[in-house]
């Protein structure tokens, strides 16, 4: 698929989902994140933005491929999915039952592979609307055998929402790697023109659902 057909296909799935072409249902999160390998930035305890969400906007709590995105304190965007053998994306019922993957590798430092989240905690059943109950959530952040983060999601911030873009939202030595990422950088722009959504780095309010 060419760039400028994954922008057009990305702007108008956003359009008649009137959000995201992407893991569309979600809920915008703040907490924490404790960096203990300073490849995602500073070590220490710093607020944080993440994102939990449904791949494909099934309702209720159904089983889906299920989202998170964080953005890290300066600006970087971490986006990983649900999957089987970090590369294979694989639907789930609960957002705390298995691992997270950012599917394609990451460039951390001086290595490249995948990127995993692992949660820890009771079940929190695959419906955004349902998180405010199943707060705090944690995740453990590694790439290989390499022990990166803690991540505590504390508050939901409901009516609220950022838009994440890991190709753009990067550093040289944080970065995700691989053919598909210029396909990736045309969805996330794509998606943004259908939805009219600016990509800043502070929450806005969600906009009303437009009414055809």
């Amino acid at each position: 698929m060419r760039t400028s057909t994954a922008r057009t296909a990305g702007r108008l799935v956003a359009a008649l989902r009137r959000g995201r072409a992407l893991h569309p249902r979600g809920m915008l999160l703040a907490g924490t994140i404790q960096i203990e390998n300073p490849v995602l930035g500073e070590r220490g305890e710093h607020e944080v933005l993440a994102r939990l969400s449904k791949g494909l906007s099934l309702p209720g709590r159904l089983p889906d491929v299920l989202g998170l995105a964080v953005r890290l304190p300066d600006g970087v965007d971490l986006l990983l999915s649900t999957g089987l053998f970090g590369r294979v994306p694989f639907p789930r019922r609960s957002f705390t039952s298995g691992p997270y993957s950012s599917l394609t590798s990451y460039r951390c430092g001086a290595r490249v592979r995948p990127l995993v989240a692992r949660p820890e905690g009771p079940w929190a059943p695959a419906d955004p609307a349902l998180l405010p109950r199943a707060l705090p959530l944690v995740f453990h952040l590694w790439t290989g055998t390499r022990y990166l983060a803690r991540l505590l999601l504390r508050e939901a911030l409901p009516g609220r929402d950022l838009t994440f873009d890991p190709v753009l939202n990067s550093r040289p030595d944080l970065h995700p790697v691989g053919r598909l990422q210029r396909l990736r950088r045309d969805v996330y722009a794509g998606s943004r023109e259908g939805r009219d959504a600016a990509l800043t780095g502070h929450p806005t309010p969600a906009e009303p659902r437009r009414r055809s």
